[in-house]
């Protein structure tokens, strides 16, 4: 996650208020100032995300016959793209990689609309997933600056709320549109790369980050310095590296399980999709305000606790009804998780670190949990179909143990 910078210098924004002026009334208005254009920018980046989201979600329908194919594009940008994506972006700046990202998804969708074979589809997937290694991290990091302290878990939830909602919404539309209004696949791409082009334009109009009051004076031993840890990180890193190991030993099947074990019908599975899409839109539009009062270790640890809601359910019943049950709880596994990550790091690490730390991160939860899947479908055949879900379950209990009892929270927000 963290990596050592080497040296740095920083001006706190309380020392340098003190040499702009005697005048209190100038201070109160630099510092409304200050506040109007950091929500103002809190909320172009939300509906930014939100935008990606919906297109995203709008032609999922329509790539249904490649989902093998997006899951291990996303695996790939994940894992392998953040960390040298955050390294740069914590030294050019945020808003480059937000753009970079949308344009690269653009191309994603413009190989979709004239996509007249597999390969052309399939790379126009590989290019929307990558957005995700690119101008996610990136918008992580632009939410992060711009949050004040003491908000910060309340903007990483109410972005995810407003995200997850539009990505929920969209392929209900999306699917409609392809269905019933009969739309070409053409048109359907071309709808969502119309909207990623918006999303681009209000990002380059709307978003104009205020300069930081952070001043990093990085030194020449301090490019080698990235290649060593923090060890102020390894716990943290040794959890989220357990959490990903843990949880795809399972996930992958949980779906598979509720249609094949439990005989779900299609209709069936769809509420049971819904569900686990609806929740983290709806928690993270009501949860932010309570991420910041308790703090970011309550959230993580209860993330990993909502394993027995998730999987007790599959376990105990037959009937595809309580995979509904499961579907909230699995929801919650991710709503709660994710904002508590992001605030995590922020508090701990710095906003300056933010892209290098989560690439870090991904990256380390990335080879970690490598194998996990092909050990998930072994038990699934070899052992029982429920034995990947027994063995996340035990496994999520324990770490979410160490979370509450090893894991500390920051007296306050780290500014270095």
């Amino acid at each position: 996650m963290v990596l050592c910078l080497g040296h740095v210098q920083i001006v706190s924004p309380a020392f340098e208020g003190a040499n702009y002026g005697r005048g209190k009334g100038g201070t109160d208005s630099r510092r409304e100032r200050g506040r109007s254009n950091e929500e103002r920018q809190i909320l172009v980046l939300i509906a930014v995300d939100a935008l990606f989201g919906f297109a995203v979600g709008f032609s999922s329908p329509s790539v249904a016959p490649l989902i093998v194919a997006l899951g291990v594009s996303i695996s790939f940008g994940a894992t392998f793209l953040r960390l040298p994506v955050g390294v740069a972006m914590d030294r050019i700046g945020r808003k480059p990689f937000i753009i970079l990202g949308g344009l690269v998804t653009l191309i994603g969708f413009l190989s979709y609309s004239f996509a007249t074979f597999w390969v052309l589809l399939g790379t126009g997937i590989v290019f929307v997933a990558i957005d995700y290694a690119i101008r996610g991290t990136a918008s992580y990091a632009a939410l992060g600056d711009a949050a004040r302290s003491g908000s910060v878990g309340r903007v990483f939830s109410l972005d995810l709320g407003v995200t997850e909602t539009a990505a929920t919404i969209a392929p209900i539309i999306g699917g409609y549109a392809a269905t019933v209004m009969a739309f070409s696949s053409r048109l359907i791409f071309g709808t969502s790369a119309v909207l990623v082009a918006a999303a681009i334009l209000l990002l380059l109009v709307g978003c104009k980050p205020a300069p930081t009051l952070r001043k990093h004076v990085v030194t020449g031993g301090s490019w080698r310095s990235m290649i060593r840890l923090d060890r102020r990180i390894l716990p943290i890193l040794a959890v989220v590296a357990a959490d990903s190991t843990a949880w795809r030993l399972s996930f992958p099947f949980w779906t598979l399980y509720v249609f094949k074990e439990m005989n779900a019908t299609q209709e069936q599975l769809g509420i049971f999709l819904a569900i686990s899409a609806a929740i983290p839109a709806l928690t993270g539009l009501t949860l932010g305000s309570r991420l910041d009062k308790m703090g970011r270790r309550p959230f993580l640890a209860m993330s990993e606790w909502c394993a027995i809601g998730t999987f007790l359910p599959l376990l105990l019943a037959t009937r595809p009804e309580f995979s509904y049950i499961s579907a909230v709880f699995g929801g919650l596994v991710y709503s709660l998780w994710v904002p508590a990550i992001n605030a995590y790091v922020v508090d701990h690490f710095g906003r300056e670190r933010f892209g290098q730390t989560l690439g870090t991160m991904s990256l380390v939860a990335g080879i970690a949990s490598a194998a996990s899947p092909a050990l998930g479908g072994w038990m699934w055949d070899n052992v029982s179909p429920k034995a990947p879900f027994i063995l996340t379950l035990v496994l999520a209990v324990a770490i979410g143990l160490v979370i509450w009892f090893k894991i500390e929270e920051a007296e306050t927000e780290v500014m270095s």
